[in-house]
């Protein structure tokens, strides 16, 4: 596989396109249809080299997969989009690998989207409602999409502080122009999509703010789009009340994209306390504090694009934990659609209180519509 997706890069790397675009399907007649968006997505990591070589010395760490060397499917997603007037739909499903080792897998096919919503702007102010199964406005990084990731994967704040997804509700208000957004959103306590499990619930608030015409939620732009400034910041809180533990958590980033040059930088904090009730076990025993730091930074140089994260995550009941991720990736795709293929390769530095060298050289294939 890895073969035949460089073979691809090979052939279409002289074409430098235009800016990526989607190329709706419309259905129906008239001034009004129906517009579709196929969404398909297939990730592939390779593992070089793992420095652990005895697998009882590699203790479980956040942040580290406990790969050897070998290939795995690190995503696959399948759906549609799908928007006619003031109503837009998203129904997508799909697998992966667990993050690391306080992760689950989600080998089975699940959903990952399953939303319907509406929007309309009255003269400057824009409004909106979703419903069903969606991503939590929480951190920026976990709300680029996972096709927008350079490394293929989030640093270990996005992932361990604060849901990714939830089944609820999100109210949108906001300026048209996208200056200013604020939405406010209330979840199942746990992610189950088919029904709600507990009586606990999830309450996310964040507002985020823009500067300028850059996509901030994207780090990566294709040769002519890459003019001009833009800065994005936004702040985040959530409250989570389960059923044997409560989670107060909250969040601040900010993007800023010049030129070709992409920075991302985010701080997350959480405090979960044990509530007492004989019906499950709390996730912790006593409260617990939780820190963690992403920084990324990468330039555009031509379909290149070397990068750099570091990832920093702390919990004061065992440890804590920083991870600096370094590598390119080179972009690939044919006139107008400049970015379907993407191959990096990359050096994992894992700094962490056990001394067992524990680094990781990675190589990746992305594929996607």
């Amino acid at each position: 596989m890895f073969v035949v997706l460089l073979s691809l890069v090979a052939t279409t790397f002289a074409s430098d396109g235009a800016a990526a675009t989607t190329d709706r399907i419309a259905v129906g007649d008239g001034s009004n249809p129906i517009l579709l968006d196929p969404i398909g997505l297939l990730q592939l990591w390779g593992t070089v080299y793992d420095f652990d070589k005895d697998p009882q010395a590699d203790s479980t760490g956040y942040g580290d997969p406990e790969d050897d060397p070998g290939v795995k499917v690190k995503r696959a997603r399948l759906g549609v989009g799908a928007k006619w007037g003031d109503l837009h739909l998203a129904l997508v499903g799909g697998a992966g690998a667990a993050y690391d080792g306080f992760s689950e897998d989600e080998k089975d096919f699940s959903l990952y989207a399953a939303t319907l919503g509406w929007d309309r702007s009255y003269g400057s102010v824009k409004v909106g409602v979703d419903v069903g199964v969606q991503d939590l406005p929480f951190s920026v990084d976990a709300e680029m999409g996972s096709g927008e990731l350079t490394f293929q994967e989030r640093g270990m704040a996005a992932e361990h502080i604060g849901d990714e997804r939830g089944t609820g509700l999100l109210g949108t208000l906001g300026s048209s122009n996208g200056a200013v957004t604020g939405r406010l959103g209330v979840y199942n306590s746990g992610y189950s999509p088919f029904g709600d499990d507990n009586a606990g619930k999830s309450l996310v608030a964040r507002v985020d703010g823009k500067v300028g015409k850059r996509n901030t939620h994207v780090l990566w732009d294709p040769a002519g789009a890459r003019d001009g400034v833009g800065v994005g910041f936004g702040a985040a809180g959530l409250y989570t009340m389960d059923i044997a533990s409560s989670t107060l958590a909250a969040d601040a980033d900010v993007v800023l994209r010049a030129g070709p040059v992409s920075v991302l930088g985010e701080g997350s904090w959480a405090t979960v306390t044990p509530t007492a009730t004989d019906v499950a076990s709390p996730e912790v025993s006593d409260a617990t504090t939780r820190l963690g730091v992403t920084g990324e930074a990468n330039v555009a140089v031509g379909r290149f694009q070397p990068a750099a994260r570091v990832s920093y995550y702390s919990d004061s009941a065992i440890g804590s934990w920083t991870q600096v991720l370094a590598g390119v990736v080179v972009h690939a795709g044919v006139a107008g659609t400049p970015d379907i293929v993407r191959v990096g390769a990359g050096y994992v530095l894992r700094l962490e209180s056990d001394p067992t060298p524990n680094d990781t050289v990675r190589l990746w294939v992305q594929a996607r519509i």
